[in-house]
């Protein structure tokens, strides 16, 4: 008895068809590249501000028809995250841009209780009820919602120092840093504070207004010296005993108070032409100019830290000195050159002294509550 012939099943036109199409996506899958996004953190004492830049391959797996911008700052906000000491910081502000098809982010992290502009708010430093040192935790889901495979370089910088540069994919855990120690130098920090406070005196009138009232009515260079000796000892006592003793004044009392100050100064011009010693009164009145620079230096953002503090009150200091003699090499040779004429008394003095007492009469007018 003859076997069974075995009949063989050829490849119908179909199951060729699922052979060539695996075969050929395979080698596609095989030659995908699974993509490469970059996060650059950048931290501030005051601020955290993240670019994240995305390949135009990978935008278009995340947004593939329409305007990628909604989907790519909804990826951000949901995907960059930031805590310090497990409090979750939000983000305050984002930009998206778009070049060639890649995408470049921009998102800025507010800090809780530190309004914008205070870069030295003491972010690296621990506070007296903290025993352990500050931690900031940087999250990044990137990798695990663009792609399989993808890869996210992560760089963390401070102070122009990179901190951290590490390769992140979906399984990567987030990255911790001990924020402590990370606190600019202080060469860093005492020509920020100089800055600040030579900008400060340059640009605040009333305080230049009141020392050329002094200036006005100084008849010799000793006069002169003796008036700017007063008011540097008075503002720099003012400016310890609020960044350093924590006594305050309310500004709703000091800036009525410097108004008042440069009244005061034009009508003594006027009435007795500076021809008694004053340093007493100029002290006086320096105490209560201090306290508006104590306002703006805390407004600007001082560190907690006793070593940053110091370094940063003694170049606020040394930056308003160094304004104010600036300003009184420029108009003690004027002054000068002008008394020489006999006008001056009638004259010059007269004039800027009564524009003293109703500039400093109006900013008083505004200052009221």
């Amino acid at each position: 008895m003859s076997s069974p012939r075995r009949t063989r099943h050829r490849p119908g036109p179909l199951a060729l068809l699922v052979l060539g199409w695996l075969v050929v996506s395979g080698g596609e899958l095989l030659a995908h590249d699974p993509g490469l996004s970059s996060l650059d953190v950048s931290v501030t004492p005051g601020a955290i501000s993240i670019s994240l830049s995305i390949a135009a391959s990978d935008v278009a797996l995340i947004a593939p028809s329409g305007d990628p911008r909604p989907q790519l700052r909804a990826l951000a906000r949901e995907a960059l995250r930031m805590s310090i000491d497990g409090e979750t910081l939000s983000p305050l502000a984002d930009e998206v841009r778009i070049k060639d098809g890649a995408a470049y982010l921009h998102l800025s992290f507010a800090i809780e209780g530190r309004p914008e502009g205070r870069h030295y708010e003491g972010l690296f430093e621990r506070s007296q009820s903290q025993s352990q040192s500050r931690r900031l935790v940087i999250a990044s889901d990137v990798p695990r919602r663009v792609s399989r495979g993808h890869r996210e370089m992560m760089i963390v910088r401070s102070d122009d120092r990179v901190i951290v540069e590490t390769l992140l994919d979906a399984g990567s855990d987030p990255v911790a840093i001990n924020l402590d120690g990370l606190s600019p130098p202080a060469g860093r920090t005492a020509r920020h504070f100089l800055e600040l406070g030579l900008r400060h005196i340059l640009s605040g009138y009333d305080h230049l207004l009141f020392l050329a009232g002094l200036i006005l009515a100084a008849r010799t260079v000793r006069g002169v010296l003796v008036a700017l000796t007063a008011f540097t000892a008075a503002h720099s006592l003012s400016l310890a005993l609020v960044v350093i003793g924590g006594i305050h004044a309310p500004a709703s009392l000091v800036e009525p108070l410097i108004a008042a100050s440069i009244v005061w100064v034009g009508l003594e011009n006027l009435v007795r032409g500076g021809s008694r010693s004053r340093w007493p009164l100029v002290f006086g009145f320096g105490l209560i100019h201090g306290f508006g620079f104590a306002g703006a230096l805390i407004e600007l953002g001082l560190a907690r830290s006793a070593s940053e503090t110091v370094v940063g009150l003694l170049s606020f200091n040394v930056g308003v000195e160094a304004g104010q003699l600036a300003v009184a090499a420029c108009v003690v040779p004027l002054v000068w050159l002008t008394r020489r004429r006999p006008m001056w008394q009638v004259g010059v003095m007269s004039t800027c002294s009564m524009a003293m007492v109703i500039a400093g009469g109006y900013w008083l007018i505004d200052r009221l509550p």
